[in-house]
């Protein structure tokens, strides 16, 4: 009840304000996200959103996954493991609880790995960094390849903005939390280049509770019984642009302790840790070759690591066992891209291209103190780490493969109202089926003020190396090399209302999801792996964003989503319905700013997500996890015109923050309450 008296009195502040500002600036907004070429947001045949780092940080927002979350449509949370999720529409398989539905790029260079198929160690990203945040809800498969399932998210990086300010900044907050970095643009022999780089890190630990200990686990040896959650992270990041030509490179290293436990069990002994690496360089050249034809050519490396120390308990067999586990995998994938853009044939914008990638496999060992000779292979037990490669290495094999992309993309304008456009895009894997994906999606303007748009669009996500190829270790499921992709036809109808002081977006859409990759159990001896592709799920649901600007300089924005998600139990024989577990059916997020004086604004946020549903997968039944309302309020002074501090109260009123536990302890996973957040942050 709190939360709906607190919208509606929001809302009825909205209205009582003389609005006076133009707000011209948001709304002729554009992005390529949608459609790689440039175009109003409202105009794109998608639904997009762009968020601006400059509002961001009035809110207290400190990194890129908190900034999604204020999203509607988008859920944000973390996995026992501590991985940050941002879960689009509800395309979440919660059975398998760690594979991205979506692509994220860093300048427009894909940053995520094959391994998991996810980037969630990029969510940290601070928002000090960031221009702007571009991202697009629905199928987008047509133009950024299989994995972009439910959507592709753009963060643009104020390094790479030439006519941005170079700036330092620093921040303090909960749980020794601390964080410093600077932007900084030259002009080098007429390279215009733009360094970015940071570091933060915390010392943080919360109280996770005796049931993350198994009741028999006699080799506990902590005198506690906290989540382990500290973490180290850092980047730097170089754009460098000549003429046509534009370089973009960025390295980034984040090491975590292992929060909950790998298998949701607390680590019996401390020194347990995550290790991420990521390196990115890519070399682009954009020309002119003829009036209306422009050739976009790019290469580039994206090279990741992952490594993880772990010691988890194993009821083998009713007795127990501590094994030790220390797996590392390095990935170096080499791609080309070719496309040619033309606006040469009369109310026609076109595109097409080809690209190739090559994935090879780098390291591939799984070090571990105790392997079952029943799995076949060599048998391990022994007190210190033994490594094994190849078949029998974190991944069964190496798996290189080779990956062809030939897309196509045109916009016709039938007049100054509306517009068709057309996508279609072939990706053919060596190690998997082919994939056709293609989206049709039409914009009428029916005045100024008034755009209705329509679209339709394929999208699939390759099976991640984990699901096809993780070899069978103690602890893991074992991957299935004949999974086919996962396929989604999305139906979207999106109407906007906008004046020079209110935007008001509503979207509706529909999603069928098939050869959905899950889990699997109860299944056949012959069945190989423990992934599956599962019978056919929907989703569908509405959303509905409210911006409104005054004339005093206060902004209002409020949405509201519903979104409901099919799902079947990974029963082999008898799969049973369940509302989605793990997910809220309605969201509302938003912010309000508040200018006491030209140089102090309060600034208020809040976050509802209501009541999740898990899923004990031992009893197959259902639990419910409460609805959250959590309100941050933020001080923001200009000290002078280029010196910003603020200061934040999260979680204002403290209240409980609960994740749903995969394992379905009952508890859940505990998050922070109140906590605080100081930054400041000096331009030049």
């Amino acid at each position: 009840m709190k939360f709906y008296y607190m919208l509606l009195s929001t809302l009825l502040i909205s209205y009582s304000v003389h609005a006076e500002d133009d707000f011209t600036s948001l709304l002729d907004e554009a992005t390529n996200i949608a459609t790689k070429t440039k175009l109003n947001i409202d105009y794109q045949p998608s639904v997009v959103s762009v968020l601006h780092a400059d509002t961001l940080k009035k809110i207290g927002i400190s990194n890129l996954h908190e900034a999604l979350g204020l999203l509607p449509g988008i859920e944000t949370s973390i996995l026992h493991t501590g991985w940050k999720q941002v879960i689009i529409r509800g395309a979440y398989n919660p059975d398998t609880f760690v594979f991205d539905k979506y692509k994220l790029y860093i300048d427009g260079v894909d940053v995520g790995s094959d391994l998991y198929s996810t980037s969630y160690y990029y969510l940290d990203f601070p928002v000090e960094l960031i221009d702007r945040i571009e991202v697009l809800r629905g199928s987008a498969s047509t133009i950024y390849g299989p994995g972009a399932f439910s959507g592709a998210i753009n963060v643009i990086t104020k390094s790479s903005q030439t006519l941005s300010n170079d700036m330092v900044f620093g921040s303090l907050g909960s749980y020794e939390y601390m964080k410093g970095g600077f932007v900084k643009h030259l002009n080098v022999n007429g390279w215009n280049i733009g360094i970015d780089s940071y570091y933060q890190k915390n010392n943080k630990t919360l109280n996770a509770g005796k049931e993350f200990v198994a009741p028999h686990e006699a080799s506990y040896q902590r005198s506690d019984y906290n989540s382990l959650e500290n973490f180290k992270d850092y980047s730097i990041g170089v754009t460098a642009k000549n003429d046509d030509w534009k370089l973009i490179a960025r390295y980034k290293s984040e090491l975590t302790d292992n929060f909950y436990g790998l298998s949701e069990g607390l680590e019996p002994v401390t020194g347990g840790y995550q290790r991420n690496q990521s390196g990115i360089i890519e070399l682009q050249n954009t020309h002119d070759i003829a009036h209306g034809l422009t050739l976009e050519t790019k290469a580039g490396v994206n090279y990741y690591a992952f490594t993880f120390d772990s010691t988890v308990y194993q009821d083998y067999y009713g007795s127990g066992l501590i094994i030790r586990m220390n797996p590392t995998y390095r990935q170096l994938n080499s791609y080309f891209d070719m496309n040619l853009k033309g606006n040469n044939i009369e109310s026609h914008s076109w595109m097409i291209g080809a690209g190739a990638q090559k994935i090879n496999t780098l390291e591939n060992v799984f070090g571990t103190t105790f392997r079952n000779p029943a799995y076949g292979g060599p048998a391990v037990i022994s007190d210190s780490l033994v490594y094994l490669s190849g078949q029998y290495g974190f991944l069964n094999g190496d798996n290189d493969q080779w990956i062809k992309s030939a897309y196509f993309q045109d916009i016709y304008s039938i007049n100054d109202n509306f517009d068709l456009s057309a996508n279609i895009r072939l990706d053919d894997y060596s190690l998997f089926e082919n994939m056709f994906s293609y989206r049709f999606g039409s914009v009428y303007r029916l005045d100024e003020e008034n755009i209705l748009k329509a679209v339709y669009g394929r999208s699939y996500r390759a099976p991640s190396y984990v699901e096809a190829f993780q070899a069978t270790q103690e602890g893991f499921k074992t991957g299935n090399p004949y999974l086919n992709p996962e396929l989604m036809d999305t139906y979207e109808l999106a109407y906007t209302h906008k004046t020079h002081n209110t935007i008001i977006r509503t979207n509706l859409f529909y999603s069928t999801m098939r050869d959905v990759i899950d889990q699997i159990t109860n299944e056949p001896l012959s069945f190989p792996g423990d992934y599956a592709n599962n019978r056919e799920r929907n989703a569908k649901g509405v959303e509905m964003e409210f911006t409104h600007h005054f004339g005093n300089g206060s902004e209002l924005m409020a949405n509201l989503s519903y979104v409901r998600t099919q799902y079947f139990s990974p029963d082999y024989y008898n799969p049973i319905e369940f509302q989605s577990p793990e997910i809220s059916e309605v969201l509302s997020k938003g912010y309000f700013l508040f200018p006491l004086t030209q140089t102090l604004g309060l600034n208020t946020a809040w976050y509802y997500s209501g009541p999740k549903k898990g899923y004990d997968r031992g009893t197959g039944t259902a639990q419910t996890y409460e609805s959250m309302m959590i309100i941050d309020e933020t001080l923001s002074y200009n000290i002078d015109s280029s010196s910003t501090v603020t200061l934040s109260a999260k979680n204002l009123f403290n209240e409980p923050v609960i994740y749903p536990s995969y394992q379905a302890k009952h508890d859940g996973l505990k998050r922070e309450g109140q906590n605080w957040l100081l930054t400041y942050e000096k331009r030049f």
